[in-house]
């Protein structure tokens, strides 16, 4: 530089700072290849999925967000069970009209994608290209021979597979199959949390159930007639019922409260327990419990026979007074 004369010394300056700033737009111009996935993407993904509040529903979610994410255009979720693995979820950008039916059970081979991905825990390249071929019911399912398969693994192990393609015959890279393998692993945590948030959810509700019927027996201990018996007597404290054919006792009608006398007097009138629990605005359960009272007072098996005791007490008392 020092030996340039000023002008062409000031031309290389020039030409220097050109290439910078050509360099510079290169770098920050050149547009990204079409089927690469930013982390911003994924972290997206990943955030939406956490909203799923059920098995079934991260499920469902899981293909949709792998397809975007990944820029694959079918997604196959399966289930690994007792060294099988059985599509549960299927999912098509495309969206077409065609009804895919599921394969059923198919066995984890020694020579199969799915087994290498079962038994390694990491996500495999299948095609003919690659270093497995493909299973001949996955690439039907997938519309082509070049596919990922990724397990989805939990603390007991692998639960799933997550299956990719794209249908245009496109063979797939590294770094499609290390985008799907970062779903499966993220996914694996978060079906561990919705399963367990399923089941808090089943044993709430049997509470809640549980809860509800003690409460229901609770009302009924309210309002039953408990007593000790004479520990020298030998018979229960509770009367026993009688027939239509054993005197009445007429001090069993002075023995009823004031709500079993109105209650007993809808009852002869042929009013139902929910006509009764209506007319008094009482619950259901309590009307019950009202009714049982009045038939063991009377020695009564039933509500005809109350009705007939009733009548039969009335009348010896009516001859009495006389």
């Amino acid at each position: 530089m020092t030996e340039l004369d000023p002008e062409r010394r000031q031309a290389l300056g020039r030409l220097i700072v050109d290439l910078q700033d050509l360099r510079r737009r290169i770098r920050t111009e050149q547009p990204r290849p079409e089927h690469v996935s930013s982390p911003l993407d994924f972290a997206g993904a990943i955030r939406r999925l956490r909203g799923a509040e059920s098995v079934a529903g991260l499920r469902k979610l899981l293909c949709r967000e792998v397809a975007h994410t990944a820029h694959l255009d079918r997604i196959m979720l399966s289930e690994v069970h007792n060294g099988t693995w059985t599509a549960l979820e299927f999912y098509s950008v495309a969206r077409t009209e065609e009804v895919l039916e599921l394969p059923p059970a198919l066995s984890l081979t020694s020579e199969s994608a799915e087994r290498r991905a079962w038994k390694t825990r990491s996500a495999v390249l299948a095609g003919w290209d690659a270093d497995i071929g493909p299973s001949p019911e996955a690439a039907q399912m997938l519309a082509s021979s070049s596919y990922v398969v990724a397990p989805i693994t939990v603390s007991t192990g692998v639960i799933g597979l997550v299956h990719g393609s794209r249908t245009t015959g496109e063979a797939l890279d590294a770094m499609v199959r290390d985008v799907l393998g970062a779903f499966a692993r993220s996914s694996g945590m978060l079906f561990e949390r919705v399963t367990l948030a399923d089941r808090l959810r089943e044993q709430k509700s049997l509470l809640i159930q549980r809860l509800q019927q003690e409460a229901r027996e609770a009302e009924l201990l309210e309002h039953a007639d408990v007593r000790f018996v004479d520990e020298n007597s030998t018979r229960w404290a509770v009367a026993p019922t009688g027939g239509l054919n054993e005197d009445p006792d007429t001090s069993a009608l002075g023995s009823l409260t004031a709500r079993e006398r109105e209650v007993f007097a809808l009852v002869a009138r042929g009013a139902s327990n929910a006509d009764i629990a209506e007319e008094l605005v009482i619950s259901h359960f309590t009307v019950k419990t009202h009714v049982k009272k009045i038939l063991r007072k009377l020695g009564a098996r039933n509500r005809s026979e109350a009705i007939y005791r009733y009548v039969a007490m009335t009348d010896s008392r009516n001859s009495g007074s006389r």
